[in-house]
């Protein structure tokens, strides 16, 4: 199956020039795409830490075409092309959208792209309903076949990914460090005790683990991974059917399955605060195997293998994965934090990233010991 890029237009809407971020964003869809459109709507849906984003929607005379029911602008977030690789982004969302996974991308612009609207409202940390709808949601989008052409496209990235944290926190990437502005200084301070070289070589065991063909991790598939499978990005659509869509597809990449499954578990602990409690907060075993017969009965990728293991083994391995995922979340946390100073007036990514470092650490031991050959 083949696709096509995107139109793109040769503009920066978060430039000095453009002081009015939202209205250069509209005038851009007015201009560009939905030329017909009199009278749409505007709404900011994000506050631009990471990114800025508006949903525009055409009035209600004009959206009597389902096809034709809005679109998101989504603007990059200053320096965030250090944390996120935008190409890829878009790369995952374009082959996504060929199986009605992502939507479509309309067109792109210097410092974002403008993609369609998804109906929804995200789902509730706490509603018991949603869980078991999510499990087939994500059990169909791993079923997704995985890019042609890539090099190496069975091997997982999490340990890729990691060590390009580590290299712009340690300096060995510089380019973090040429950009830190004079805020930056206390913030460094802040973590002058971290040692990235240990954290580095436990990078290289985590990689060495994953890549054991004699150990258990060779028996999960690695597919398209979410890789952020918090509950704010699943979206709950009750007029359709009551589906549930992904969205945001900033960390997308490839995984092995059980990654995106114990995220979604640890993200129980939810984002109200930036001391969440990962372990009281953990979904229980009961629950863990419910939601994964939901989830097995519908992931085809696994329908033609062998499982062999039991949902006890599986949750035993997901639990081990709770230390390289929560490592992931703290070097995020922390490159959020120095790339975007302002950021910490509203959300405190320092003690944020500091508690999950601590939940790796509590957890390493357990993942380490799944080194031994099984």
């Amino acid at each position: 199956m083949s696709f096509s890029s995107p139109p793109h237009e040769n503009i920066e809407l978060s430039s000095d020039e453009n002081d009015d971020v939202e209205s250069a964003a509209l005038h851009l869809v007015l201009n560009s795409l939905k030329t017909n459109w009199t009278s749409p709507s505007i709404k900011r849906l994000t506050d631009g830490l990471s990114n800025n984003l508006f949903a525009i929607l055409p009035s209600s005379k004009e959206s009597d075409n389902e096809k034709d029911r809005g679109v998101i602008v989504k603007i990059y977030g200053n320096n965030s092309d250090l944390i996120v690789d935008r190409k890829e982004e878009i790369r995952f969302m374009l082959h996504l959208a060929q199986f009605q996974m992502a939507s479509r991308i309309l067109l792109t612009f210097n410092d974002g792209f403008i993609y369609e609207y998804v109906p929804g409202t995200p789902v509730d940390i706490h509603d018991e309903q949603k869980p078991l709808l999510i499990a087939r949601s994500m059990a169909e989008f791993h079923s997704i076949p995985l890019m042609k052409g890539d090099d190496n496209r069975r091997k997982a990235q999490l340990s890729e990914k990691l060590r390009h944290y580590v290299n712009l926190l340690s300096g060995k990437n510089d380019e973090l460090h040429k950009r830190l502005d004079k805020n930056a200084s206390s913030i460094l301070s802040n973590l002058k005790n971290i040692c990235w070289s240990d954290i580095s070589k436990d990078i290289d065991k985590i990689e060495h683990i994953f890549e054991n063909k004699q150990s258990k991790w060779s028996h999960i598939p690695v597919v398209i991974c979410h890789n952020d499978t918090q509950s704010l990005n699943f979206l709950y659509d009750e007029e359709n059917n009551n589906t549930i869509s992904l969205i945001d597809f900033e960390h997308c990449a490839r995984n092995m399955w059980l990654i995106d499954v114990f995220n979604y578990f640890i993200e129980f602990a939810g984002l109200d605060s930036e001391e969440p409690d990962f372990d009281g907060k953990y979904l229980s075993r009961s629950k863990q195997q419910e939601w994964l017969q939901i989830y097995l009965s519908h992931a085809t990728f696994l329908h033609n293998e062998k499982i062999k293991m039991s949902l006890d083994e599986l949750c035993d391995l997901g639990d081990c994965l709770r230390a390289p995922i929560h490592l992931y979340w703290a070097l995020w946390a922390f490159l959020e934090a120095l790339l975007n100073p302002a950021s910490l007036e509203k959300f405190d990514y320092i003690k944020y990233g500091k508690c999950r470092l601590e939940q790796y650490k509590n957890h390493k031991n357990e993942f380490f010991s799944t080194e031994v050959n099984q």
